[in-house]
């Protein structure tokens, strides 16, 4: 398990994490920064919240994309020493130009997925060209970290293609893997985790383990686990098996989401963040490692998505939720803040009926930036349905916390300088978000109740 942060530690986490020591047994000569982005603001801001968080020698880190970063690995293991450092859209070169950094902390094992989206992006007739720059890379991943930490033990998991992957992408992703796997085979420095089988004749992703065609379901990642687990002690080969709640269908990319968290342990009196994409890009149990947390949040959430998933988070159990919604219904032009307020009172209505003894906090919904709101539509239904928050919290009996202002400025807009996108949250925004939950000494109170139950 993770070592424990003390209140005021966390309080300053940056200053803690600049200052994390941590010995480099080789020197290498500097990875140059990738000449691509798929998604460069998204890389930016994941890359710097990891940059500032430490890593354990003990810990299990699962590296690379989107099937790393959309994966709950601390709660599928029930360990919160399993530390996700995926990157969706990632690439291989974005994966070498980050290794180093996790290696340095000699963690016990690094877990890396990585080279998809390279072919992936390929123009027509180059995809061959591209599985051979992912081979070079994927073996200079695992050259770099072993001669910066040779004692960690490192797992390569096989690429698996999508359903959005071309014919001739296709071909090249079998083509990696087979060099990948005789690299491993042929060496003494990494270990090939082979989910091929996951794949149907055509030699993409099969259908059951998709609802969008690009990101695993639930039983994807059960599959997954599934491989994981054969490289790990036989401590950890228990975990929970879904039987899928039926989901009322917002997206096929929110079916993949949910799914997922109905793959997870029940009954773990975790402290729940539920939310949208804000929610989800956070690195919870990092920032508060004295609690067992879970990220139940997903990207582009509404109130009504929130509400249709609860299942989810009532069969955990959960010992506090924190909330936080509002700001994806909030552009629909057509909707008024009236009726989103209703939305929002019958979530409220069910978390507090359906569990009661969980402790509720309902943190204000977050403003977006004056120049992503430059037509003045949005912020103004964020304050009205704030006031709306803060008023009811008596009569739901939930605690209300302004997390709002800490982020805004003089104008009431989100402060430039938390946030790339003026809506998502960069690095600084998460650690001003919870001191603010540190400062109120919830979380402190939360771990002594989760200790009481869980003993």
């Amino acid at each position: 398990m993770r070592n424990n942060l003390t209140l005021c530690t966390l309080a300053a986490v940056a200053v803690l994490m600049m200052t994390c020591s941590c010995q480099t047994k080789t020197r290498l000569d500097k990875v140059p920064e990738p000449t691509w982005y798929d998604y460069e603001n998204y890389f930016i801001e994941k890359n710097t919240i990891f940059s500032y968080l430490p890593i354990d020698h003990g810990d299990i880190v699962m590296l690379g994309d989107e099937i790393i970063d959309f994966g709950e690995w601390s709660d599928f293991f029930q360990d919160t020493s399993f530390i996700n450092r995926g990157i969706m859209f990632e690439g291989s070169p974005h994966t070498l130009y980050r290794v180093d950094d996790i290696a340095k902390a000699a963690p016990a094992k690094i877990f890396v997925s990585t080279g998809l989206q390279d072919i992936k992006r390929a123009a027509e007739g180059t995809a061959n060209l591209a599985a051979d720059t992912v081979i070079a890379n994927v073996k200079e991943i695992f050259r770099r970290a072993h001669a910066i930490s040779p004692e960690t033990e490192l797992y390569y998991i096989s690429i698996l293609a999508d359903r959005q992957v071309s014919d001739e992408g296709a071909v090249a992703i079998a083509k990696a893997n087979k060099y990948i796997r005789e690299a491993a085979e042929s060496g003494n420095v990494f270990k090939f985790v082979d989910i091929t089988n996951m794949a149907d004749a055509s030699g993409k992703m099969a259908e059951q383990y998709t609802f969008d065609d690009r990101s695993l379901n639930g039983l994807g990642y059960e599959k997954v686990v599934e491989k994981v687990l054969a490289n790990l002690p036989t401590t950890y080969k228990q975990y929970n098996r879904a039987n899928d709640h039926s989901y009322p269908e917002i997206s096929p990319a929110h079916h993949n989401r949910v799914s997922e968290f109905n793959s997870l342990p029940e009954k773990t009196h975790s402290v729940i963040f539920l939310g949208n994409s804000i929610t989800r890009r956070g690195p919870w149990q990092e920032l508060f490692p004295f609690l067992r947390v879970s990220n139940r949040g997903v990207g582009g959430d509404v109130l009504k998505g929130m509400y249709n998933r609860l299942d989810d988070v009532i069969a955990n159990e959960p010992v506090a939720i924190f909330l936080m919604g509002g700001i994806n219904d909030i552009p629909n032009p057509s909707r008024t803040v009236d009726e989103i307020w209703k939305d929002y009172e019958r979530l409220l209505d069910k978390i507090k009926k359906e569990i009661p003894d969980a402790f509720l906090y309902v943190q204000s919904t977050l403003p977006v930036t004056a120049e992503h709101d430059r037509n003045n539509t949005i912020n103004p239904k964020v304050v009205e349905l704030n006031k709306y928050l803060e008023a009811a919290a008596t009569k739901y009996n939930y605690h209300y916390i302004d997390v709002a202002s800490a982020l805004s400025d003089e104008n009431g807009f989100l402060k430039s300088d938390y946030s790339l996108d003026g809506l998502h949250l960069a690095a600084d925004g998460y650690f001003v978000w919870s001191t603010v939950l540190l400062q109120q000494s919830y979380m402190m109170i939360l771990a002594n109740r989760q200790r009481t139950i869980t003993n």
